[in-house]
């Protein structure tokens, strides 16, 4: 029997490639997790712009505590199963009045993860509307698997390092807005493509989206990377252990980080993507 979702939204997510909205964080506990990521801009600079754009579940105990939400991982073990990994993480802000948004893409073009049995969780933060440029998600769109690449989009609003530019000209699908409150989730197949437009809103869009998989995965490609054991158990080994942030152990945890994230973009740069940190 399902945790968390319902037969017809686990139905939805393998048809359309997404469900949406999943209430999982209460008022009291997304008002902190807000606050814990404003207060680390305040005192980490351009931290989420650096190292800290990928898998900062690392390196801070209470995104640690996020990513492994109960209602969270019921969720992902509806729609995966009971052995559960996370793998990659980031923080989406758009500040108000902003002209960042985010090109058509493909989660999985950045993991390399097969066969793609892998699923991003996005978070909100603060309320995530058609004004303030929620998420748009093409319906089905994942049935056609990893896609062909356009020339890139690197103009100076795109939130992709890569201007990742996925071809849907034989798509003939209406954009869904994906709109979320504070303390709701969506949840996306890595082949569902997807993108965004700019914040015309008066508050800051603040989402924090986590990337899971089941443990008997590949990728392609030669380089091995790591990922967090967060429910179940590894009988495959295909993915290096990372350890959970320890409390009080700044200097450790980053130290950790550092050396998964470093991994990461070994794979990535393999992919294909030679931009993957240019924004540090």
């Amino acid at each position: 029997m399902p945790k968390i979702l319902s037969e017809e939204q686990i139905a939805g997510y393998h048809e359309n490639g997404f469900v949406t909205p999943v209430p999982l964080f209460n008022a009291d506990e997304i008002a902190s997790c807000r606050a814990d990521v404003e207060n680390t801009e305040a005192t980490m600079g351009e931290f989420f712009q650096g190292l800290g754009q990928t898998k900062f579940y690392l390196r801070f105990p209470w995104a640690f505590e996020m990513a492994t939400h109960p209602k969270l991982l019921d969720a992902v073990e509806d729609l995966i199963g009971p052995d559960i990994m996370i793998y990659h993480n980031t923080a989406w802000i758009k500040e108000p009045s902003d002209d960042a948004y985010v090109s058509w893409h493909q989660d999985n073009t950045y993991f390399g993860h097969d066969p793609c049995e892998v699923l991003t969780a996005w978070i909100a933060l603060s309320p995530a509307t058609e004004q303030s440029g929620c998420m748009q998600f093409l319906p089905g769109s994942q049935k056609r698997g990893l896609r062909n690449l356009n020339t890139p989009d690197i103009g100076n609003g795109n939130m992709l390092s890569s201007g990742q530019n996925v071809d849907i000209s034989g798509d003939q699908i209406d954009p869904v807005s994906v709109v979320l409150q504070p303390g709701e989730a969506s949840i996306h197949h890595a082949f569902l493509v997807h993108g965004s437009l700019p914040n015309k809103g008066n508050d800051r869009r603040v989402g924090i989206t986590f990337i899971y998989h089941p443990p008997h995965l590949g990728q392609i490609g030669e380089g091995r990377t790591s990922a967090l054991l967060v429910r179940g158990e590894d009988r495959f080994g295909k993915f290096d252990h990372e350890q959970a942030p320890v409390p009080d152990d700044d200097k450790g945890n980053a130290i950790r980080h550092e050396q998964a994230v470093t991994a990461y973009r070994g794979k990535v740069r393999e992919l294909g993507n030679a931009t993957v940190d240019r924004f540090d």
